[in-house]
């Protein structure tokens, strides 16, 4: 589902500038290093899995007054309902997140200079991401069992997605500031 002037958006600027008939891999020596620095090496990741997750990501930034989205609190974390009335804006939310469960679960951070998905990923193995498809999207849940990591989750889903999705590229191009009261772990 998961912000700014950090490597992650100048990246998503300029994968937004790269023409749609250039290559992935003409593409991922456009944006060079900064793409390493987000997700680990850059062998695999752009030639496939960064490529498309950077493609479906700036589709949902452009379309982002097409999308509707809801937030509601549950007993250790949020359920989120996210939406279009247009089928193939729908498809591209569902894509979306399936895309960014898989990053979380093979620890492959995205938007490392942001504080938030940084503290994230640091906790992905305390927490469960689940989701469902629906009419028009899809319903996401995600918990945990850390009282610290819930509220990294609410942040994310409220002060990064939510706005993404209200204010598009203007909102992913800042970062997103650790949840009041968070303490991070001394790992």
């Amino acid at each position: 589902m998961i912000e700014m002037l950090t490597m992650f958006g100048a990246a998503l600027t300029l994968a937004a500038c790269a023409p749609e008939g250039k290559s992935q891999q003409q593409s991922g020596r456009t944006m060079g290093g900064g793409m390493e620095m987000m997700g680990g090496s850059s062998g695999g990741m752009m030639s496939g899995g960064m490529m498309g997750d950077m493609r479906s990501i700036r589709g949902l930034l452009a379309s982002h007054e097409s999308i509707e989205r809801r937030v509601e609190d549950i007993p250790n974390g949020v359920r989120t309902v996210t939406t279009s009335k247009d089928t193939e804006i729908a498809k591209l939310i569902r894509t979306h997140v399936r895309q960014m469960k898989a990053r979380y679960e093979n620890d492959q951070p995205i938007r490392r200079m942001d504080p938030v998905f940084r503290e994230l990923f640091r906790n992905r193995d305390k927490a469960l991401l689940e989701y469902q498809d629906i009419p028009g999207g899809i319903q996401v849940t995600h918990t945990s069992d850390d009282p610290q990591v819930v509220l990294l989750i609410r942040q994310h889903a409220r002060h990064f997605v939510s706005e993404a999705a209200e204010q598009g590229m203007s909102r992913a191009m800042r970062p997103t500031p650790l949840p009041e009261g968070y303490r991070a772990s001394a790992e």
